[in-house]
């Protein structure tokens, strides 16, 4: 289903001028040019199982929270987490499931920070209300936000805005060297393969 999003806001890009899209994008492009009806059938099935967990879940409760993301926040040169608990991760978004399996469920969430994990970097707090309730949602999320602010360790953390006024040459990299995907060495060929 994400690839066929992708397809959806991409297509012509892809077809026109594809180095003009990042590396995720491009990645999402060649997955979504191998799946089948098969694949998107089972797609729509466990987007339907996973909506009514959620309904079933929030039967019994009013919030679901949890971590917005499983890990610290690693530097912008990584493209997404290779490893959460120990455990090798097949690709970008299989480390945001935390995030992408509310996305499915449309279930309305939001994230909250609140204050910094052990390495001072900083953490938020994912909170997730019933369906079409998404008035309760960010009361819900105001009230914790103001709980927040007055306790150092969970309030919103600062960044320090001097040091990311600075110039820093090497932003540019992950655009100018995107890695390379499915060993594919240029974007001529990558359409070709598609």
């Amino acid at each position: 289903m994400r690839a066929e999003s992708f397809v959806a806001a991409f297509a012509d890009t892809w077809r026109n001028k594809p180095e003009n899209l990042g590396p995720n994008i491009r990645a999402n492009m060649e997955i979504s040019a191998s799946i089948t009806l098969a694949d998107r059938a089972w797609a729509h099935l466990e987007q339907t199982r996973i909506s009514r967990k959620f309904a079933a879940a929030f039967e019994q409760y009013d919030l679901i929270l949890s971590p917005v993301t499983p890990v610290t926040p690693f530097p912008w040169t990584e493209l997404y987490a290779t490893h959460v608990d120990g455990q090798a991760m097949k690709n970008y978004y299989q480390w945001l499931a935390l995030t992408y399996v509310v996305t499915l469920a449309t279930n309305p969430t939001i994230s909250l920070p609140c204050g910094t994990d052990e390495h001072g970097m900083p953490f938020g707090l994912q909170i997730s209300g019933r369906l079409y309730s998404d008035g309760n949602l960010l009361a819900a999320a105001h009230e914790l936000e103001q709980a927040f602010a007055g306790d150092e360790e969970m309030k919103r953390p600062k960044p320090d805005l001097s040091a990311l006024q600075r110039e820093n040459p090497e932003l540019k990299a992950i655009v100018t060297h995107p890695p390379v995907y499915g060993g594919v060495e240029s974007i001529a060929a990558m359409k070709t393969a598609v």
